[in-house]
Protein backbone atom coordinates (compact mmCIF):
# COMPACT_ATOMS: atom_id res chain seq x y z
CA UNK A 1 0.00 0.00 0.00
CA UNK A 2 1.38 3.42 -0.97
CA UNK A 3 1.50 5.88 1.95
CA UNK A 4 0.54 9.47 1.23
CA UNK A 5 2.34 12.24 3.08
CA UNK A 6 2.39 16.01 3.41
CA UNK A 7 5.94 17.00 2.45
CA UNK A 8 8.09 19.46 4.35
CA UNK A 9 8.34 21.67 1.24
CA UNK A 10 4.57 21.89 1.14
CA UNK A 11 4.56 22.98 4.78
CA UNK A 12 7.06 25.79 4.12
CA UNK A 13 5.08 26.94 1.07
CA UNK A 14 2.06 27.62 3.30
CA UNK A 15 3.73 30.37 5.29
CA UNK A 16 1.65 33.04 3.48
CA UNK A 17 -1.90 32.66 4.68
CA UNK A 18 -4.65 35.19 4.17
CA UNK A 19 -6.76 36.05 7.22
CA UNK A 20 -9.81 34.30 5.79
CA UNK A 21 -7.79 31.18 4.94
CA UNK A 22 -6.44 31.19 8.48
CA UNK A 23 -9.97 31.43 9.81
CA UNK A 24 -11.16 28.56 7.63
CA UNK A 25 -8.12 26.51 8.48
CA UNK A 26 -8.56 27.25 12.15
CA UNK A 27 -12.11 26.08 12.11
CA UNK A 28 -11.06 22.99 10.23
CA UNK A 29 -8.39 22.28 12.76
CA UNK A 30 -10.82 22.57 15.56
CA UNK A 31 -12.89 19.95 13.90
CA UNK A 32 -10.45 17.66 12.21
CA UNK A 33 -9.21 14.22 13.13
CA UNK A 34 -10.15 11.84 15.84
CA UNK A 35 -8.43 8.49 15.66
CA UNK A 36 -6.52 6.38 13.13
CA UNK A 37 -6.43 2.78 12.08
CA UNK A 38 -3.31 2.10 14.12
CA UNK A 39 -4.17 4.16 17.17
CA UNK A 40 -4.88 2.39 20.42
CA UNK A 41 -8.33 3.82 21.02
CA UNK A 42 -10.77 2.01 23.28
CA UNK A 43 -14.09 1.36 21.55
CA UNK A 44 -16.95 3.61 22.64
CA UNK A 45 -18.58 2.45 25.83
CA UNK A 46 -15.60 0.40 27.06
CA UNK A 47 -14.35 0.82 30.60
CA UNK A 48 -11.11 2.66 31.23
CA UNK A 49 -9.51 6.05 31.24
CA UNK A 50 -9.86 8.61 28.47
CA UNK A 51 -7.38 8.37 25.60
CA UNK A 52 -5.76 11.50 24.13
CA UNK A 53 -4.33 11.44 20.60
CA UNK A 54 -2.53 14.25 18.78
CA UNK A 55 -2.66 15.01 15.04
CA UNK A 56 -1.81 17.73 12.54
CA UNK A 57 -4.36 19.14 10.08
CA UNK A 58 -3.22 20.70 6.78
CA UNK A 59 -5.67 22.74 4.69
CA UNK A 60 -5.97 21.30 1.19
CA UNK A 61 -7.04 24.66 -0.30
CA UNK A 62 -3.67 26.28 0.33
CA UNK A 63 -3.42 28.55 -2.70
CA UNK A 64 -3.29 32.34 -2.72
CA UNK A 65 -7.05 32.58 -3.25
CA UNK A 66 -9.52 31.26 -0.71
CA UNK A 67 -12.02 28.83 -2.25
CA UNK A 68 -13.11 27.90 1.29
CA UNK A 69 -14.65 31.30 2.09
CA UNK A 70 -18.19 32.09 0.93
CA UNK A 71 -19.43 35.60 1.65
CA UNK A 72 -23.06 35.99 2.70
CA UNK A 73 -25.19 37.42 -0.15
CA UNK A 74 -25.08 41.20 -0.31
CA UNK A 75 -21.99 41.54 1.91
CA UNK A 76 -18.45 42.72 1.23
CA UNK A 77 -16.21 39.63 0.83
CA UNK A 78 -13.23 41.65 2.12
CA UNK A 79 -14.65 41.74 5.68
CA UNK A 80 -16.33 39.19 7.91
CA UNK A 81 -20.13 39.43 8.00
CA UNK A 82 -22.83 37.52 9.82
CA UNK A 83 -23.78 34.51 7.67
CA UNK A 84 -20.40 34.12 5.94
CA UNK A 85 -19.34 30.48 5.63
CA UNK A 86 -15.95 28.82 5.91
CA UNK A 87 -15.74 25.49 4.09
CA UNK A 88 -13.63 22.91 5.92
CA UNK A 89 -11.27 20.76 3.84
CA UNK A 90 -8.17 19.30 5.57
CA UNK A 91 -5.81 16.36 5.28
CA UNK A 92 -5.25 14.89 8.73
CA UNK A 93 -1.79 13.48 9.46
CA UNK A 94 0.26 11.90 12.18
CA UNK A 95 2.63 14.15 14.13
CA UNK A 96 5.63 11.96 13.31
CA UNK A 97 7.55 12.65 10.14
CA UNK A 98 8.26 9.68 7.88
CA UNK A 99 10.87 10.41 5.25
CA UNK A 100 10.09 13.91 3.96
CA UNK A 101 6.48 14.15 5.08
CA UNK A 102 3.70 13.30 7.50
CA UNK A 103 1.55 10.21 6.76
CA UNK A 104 -2.04 11.11 5.92
CA UNK A 105 -4.53 9.17 8.07
CA UNK A 106 -7.82 10.85 7.13
CA UNK A 107 -9.65 13.93 5.94
CA UNK A 108 -12.50 16.16 7.04
CA UNK A 109 -15.45 17.93 5.47
CA UNK A 110 -17.74 20.53 6.99
CA UNK A 111 -18.71 24.16 7.42
CA UNK A 112 -18.41 26.98 9.95
CA UNK A 113 -21.00 29.75 9.82
CA UNK A 114 -20.12 33.16 11.25
CA UNK A 115 -22.84 33.98 13.77
CA UNK A 116 -21.49 36.98 15.69
CA UNK A 117 -19.51 39.92 14.37
CA UNK A 118 -18.08 42.65 16.66
CA UNK A 119 -20.69 45.23 17.59
CA UNK A 120 -21.41 47.41 20.66
CA UNK A 121 -22.30 44.42 22.88
CA UNK A 122 -20.09 41.74 21.26
CA UNK A 123 -16.35 42.32 21.01
CA UNK A 124 -15.36 39.17 19.14
CA UNK A 125 -16.33 37.15 16.09
CA UNK A 126 -17.86 33.71 16.65
CA UNK A 127 -18.50 30.84 14.24
CA UNK A 128 -20.62 27.74 14.77
CA UNK A 129 -18.90 24.71 13.24
CA UNK A 130 -19.98 21.17 12.33
CA UNK A 131 -17.55 18.78 10.63
CA UNK A 132 -17.26 15.06 9.86
CA UNK A 133 -13.82 13.43 10.01
CA UNK A 134 -13.47 10.31 7.87
CA UNK A 135 -11.03 7.44 8.35
CA UNK A 136 -11.00 4.03 6.66
CA UNK A 137 -12.50 2.37 9.75
CA UNK A 138 -15.11 4.95 10.75
CA UNK A 139 -15.91 8.60 11.12
CA UNK A 140 -16.39 11.17 13.89
CA UNK A 141 -18.54 14.26 14.16
CA UNK A 142 -17.28 17.36 15.97
CA UNK A 143 -19.22 20.51 16.77
CA UNK A 144 -18.85 23.79 18.64
CA UNK A 145 -18.11 27.50 18.61
CA UNK A 146 -14.82 28.98 17.43
CA UNK A 147 -13.83 32.54 18.33
CA UNK A 148 -11.69 35.02 16.40
CA UNK A 149 -9.92 38.15 17.61
CA UNK A 150 -8.69 40.58 14.97
CA UNK A 151 -9.74 37.93 12.41
CA UNK A 152 -7.31 35.43 13.95
CA UNK A 153 -8.60 32.09 15.28
CA UNK A 154 -8.20 31.46 19.00
CA UNK A 155 -7.45 28.13 20.70
CA UNK A 156 -10.67 26.24 21.31
CA UNK A 157 -12.14 23.08 22.77
CA UNK A 158 -15.00 21.49 20.81
CA UNK A 159 -17.22 18.47 21.45
CA UNK A 160 -17.01 15.07 19.79
CA UNK A 161 -20.73 14.42 19.27
CA UNK A 162 -20.71 10.92 17.81
CA UNK A 163 -19.28 8.60 15.24
CA UNK A 164 -19.68 5.58 12.96
CA UNK A 165 -17.82 2.30 12.52
CA UNK A 166 -15.05 1.92 15.07
CA UNK A 167 -16.12 5.24 16.60
CA UNK A 168 -19.86 4.47 16.96
CA UNK A 169 -21.17 6.31 20.02
CA UNK A 170 -17.91 8.26 20.51
CA UNK A 171 -17.80 11.14 22.99
CA UNK A 172 -15.04 13.49 24.06
CA UNK A 173 -13.35 16.75 23.10
CA UNK A 174 -10.97 18.22 20.54
CA UNK A 175 -8.59 20.92 21.79
CA UNK A 176 -7.10 22.86 18.89
CA UNK A 177 -4.16 25.24 18.68
CA UNK A 178 -2.73 26.97 15.63
CA UNK A 179 0.70 27.30 14.08
CA UNK A 180 1.74 29.25 11.03
CA UNK A 181 1.50 26.21 8.72
CA UNK A 182 -0.87 23.70 10.30
CA UNK A 183 -3.22 23.04 13.20
CA UNK A 184 -2.47 20.88 16.24
CA UNK A 185 -5.34 18.72 17.45
CA UNK A 186 -5.47 17.01 20.83
CA UNK A 187 -8.39 14.59 20.73
CA UNK A 188 -9.60 13.10 23.99
CA UNK A 189 -12.03 10.18 23.61
CA UNK A 190 -13.85 9.03 26.74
Amino acid sequence: MHTQTIKRGQVKGRARITMRWAAAGAAAAALAACGTAGAAVAPAGSAGAATTLTYYAFDIDNGTTDPGFIAAPGTNPAVFAQGDELIINDQVTTTHKVGTGYPIVGYDAGVCSLTRIPEPHADQTLANCAVTIVFHNGSLTVQGALSFQAKQPQPATLAVTGGTGRFAGAAGTVAVSFTKNFKILAITLE
